[in-house]
């Protein structure tokens, strides 16, 4: 019994080592993407505002046109404590980026959710390109619940794909809105750039779970893995 024990936790080893190498390669590349190490002195109900060329969160995200808020536990929030929003008002868009370790080549699954309460126009770009598939603006549906998380319902999933050129593409959010009043909003939140896995990836993976198997078997047999 006990070796047959053995057996099975070496098996249920090798599967998890392979589930962990997936995760490894196929993971989000972003960092911060929920964007709750922004604004990290943020009180609740409140929205902190950063300019160009500062960091929201100490270096992961990086203001590159305008002002673009931190909401901080308010009703702008999707999910967690913090969402961030892109004015894109007066003097011109925002824009949020932040620069990703990437393989030319490999083409990416681009993520995320928004909402917005006025007319506006909307881009993400990788390393430069347009995001396939991305939207050109964002849904109005506003944010007319009060409370905290009171509107995460109304939020939108996007999504698109791009093909990376060079090992580092800088991922940009950039938004205009159209409004002659005050409340000028275009909220993002929980970000995420994957691979799109190719057959060589799934064949790699594979080969890694099935050394941990004849890793497993080897330890039942007693001879050892090294």
């Amino acid at each position: 019994m006990k070796r047959r024990s053995n057996h099975y936790f070496g098996l249920a080893s090798a599967i998890l080592f392979g589930f962990g190498l997936m995760a490894h390669v196929y993971g989000n590349i972003v960092l911060d993407g929920d964007f709750e190490a922004a604004a990290p002195t943020a009180l609740s109900d409140t929205t902190t505002d950063f300019t160009l060329g500062n960091s929201i969160d100490g270096g992961h995200w990086t203001v590159g046109q305008g002002i673009v808020g931190v909401d901080m536990q308010n009703v702008f929030v999707y999910a967690g404590n913090k969402s961030i929003f892109l004015n894109g008002s007066g003097s011109g868009p925002d824009s949020l980026r932040q620069t990703l370790t990437t393989a030319a080549g490999l083409t990416y699954a681009v993520s995320f959710w928004a909402n917005a309460d006025v007319a506006n126009t909307f881009s993400v770009t990788l390393g430069g390109a347009a995001v396939a598939g991305a939207p050109t603006s964002i849904a109005v549906h506003g944010f007319p619940n009060s409370g905290y998380l009171a509107n995460s319902g109304l939020f939108t999933f996007y999504s698109g794909t791009s093909t990376a050129t060079s090992p580092y593409a800088a991922l940009v959010f950039t938004a205009t809105g159209f409004s002659t009043g005050t409340g000028v909003t275009v909220e993002i939140d929980n970000v995420s750039v994957t691979v799109i896995p190719e057959p060589s990836m799934f064949a790699l993976t594979a080969i890694g779970a099935i050394g941990g198997i004849a890793c497993a078997w080897r330890r039942r047999r007693r001879q050892g893995c090294l």
